[in-house]
């Protein structure tokens, strides 16, 4: 656990700015992920006749 106590305020909404900033970065990185999962098993459906 990160000890705030002896941080000023302004310390405390940076590090929670850059958290926010990182928590946004992964939520895209793992959109695009089940994204490219998802292309793969299309595409691989369509390929094999199974998909429509």
């Amino acid at each position: 656990m990160i000890e705030t106590q002896n941080w000023t305020p302004e310390m405390v909404a940076e590090f929670k700015r850059r958290r926010r900033g990182r928590n946004w970065l992964l939520l895209g990185v793992l959109g695009g992920f089940c994204l490219v999962i998802y292309a793969i098993a299309c595409v691989k459906l369509y390929q094999t006749g199974g998909m429509w």
